[in-house]
């Protein structure tokens, strides 16, 4: 019976995935609705355990410690909410959650070319995403303080392909990663509240080459 069930959650998975245009490759992490991939989760949606009664109600009771660590943020009935550069507002019936979009927009300069009009020898995918759940530096799972009013983005280039044809040979394309400091829960520990901690995402892609 319960493997039964694991493979109906696994299939309604894949066409989650699918339907909202996610790769199906990494781990699947149980107790949240995330893959592992890239040294870090993927998740399409929150999912039912996000605690986000218990977020809000931190940031309620403590505003003046919020406002310090992350600076000016809106609260329910008005007040100011501070996004990550280049995340658009969201109007009325938008989801602040999991926002991810590709930085094709025309007021924004192409990744893929600098100054000197030069391309990169490798290709990658660049995105602005707003995290659920990730992978701190002890490999812990936390919940990344990310709600309607109080909104926490990454941005990040991941590589699109292992090999192109000017990587190619004893050279390969090649993820980085780079760490980031955001606001945390930690689901099974209440009492330490909202805290700051170390997270690892792709940062871009490079070609490398055999000495």
């Amino acid at each position: 019976m319960n493997l039964l069930r694991w493979y109906r959650i696994k299939i309604l998975w894949t066409a989650l995935s699918v339907a909202l245009g996610y790769e199906l490759q990494g781990q699947i992490i149980r107790g949240v609705p995330c893959v592992k991939r890239n040294y870090q989760l993927y998740c399409p949606t929150a999912g039912n355990t996000y605690p986000t009664d218990k977020i809000e109600m931190f940031i309620d009771e403590n505003k003046a410690l919020i406002r310090r660590m992350y600076g000016s943020f809106s609260i329910p009935g008005g007040g100011r909410v501070r996004r990550a550069p280049g995340v658009p507002d969201m109007h009325s019936g938008d989801s602040y959650f999991r926002h991810v979009r590709q930085t094709s927009n025309s007021k924004l300069p192409d990744p893929q070319v600098n100054s000197t009009g030069r391309i990169d020898a490798c290709q990658s995918k660049t995105e602005i995403i707003t995290p659920y759940w990730a992978l701190n530096s002890a490999k812990k799972v936390r919940a990344i303080v990310n709600t309607m009013h109080f909104e926490q983005a990454i941005h990040q280039e991941v590589c699109s392909k292992k090999s192109t044809s000017r990587c190619s040979g004893e050279c390969s394309c090649e993820q980085k990663y780079k760490w980031h400091r955001l606001l945390a829960y930690d689901p099974s520990n209440d009492c330490a509240g909202i805290f700051m901690d170390w997270f690892l995402f792709p940062s871009c892609c490079v070609c490398q080459c055999d000495p």
